[in-house]
């Protein structure tokens, strides 16, 4: 993890969306005495796009800003998100030039 969340972090920012909060799970654990491997969630968006989606359905505001899960075991990492297209789906939205635009911003920043 410690190679790949910095990468995945500066695509973030080089792509234009701004990192709101980095939740380390296993940090949180710890402080209750308990193990857990390490688990960050990145909280991250751009509110000119995520704005767009909220003006159709604003209760897709539950769903922004976008996020991701990373976490390691043993000498792996593993990456969990989301597609904007699937979470536009559910709120129903139709504004699908955004979504794609989205989808491929997600695949972008997690394509290492």
């Amino acid at each position: 993890m410690d190679q790949v969340l910095p990468r995945i972090k500066e695509k973030i920012k080089n792509l234009g969306a701004e990192i709101f909060a980095e939740i380390d799970h296993a940090l949180n654990a710890e402080k209750v005495g308990l193990k857990l491997e390490p688990t960050k969630v990145l909280i991250f968006g751009n509110p000119r796009v995520g704005t767009l989606l909220m003006q159709e359905n604003r209760d897709i505001a539950y769903e922004l800003p976008l996020r991701l899960a990373i976490w390691s075991s043993g000498n792996r990492t593993f990456v969990v998100y989301e597609l904007p297209s699937e979470i536009g789906r559910k709120f129903g939205i139709t504004n699908l030039d955004v979504l794609r635009k989205m989808d491929a911003f997600m695949e972008n920043v997690v394509n290492l």
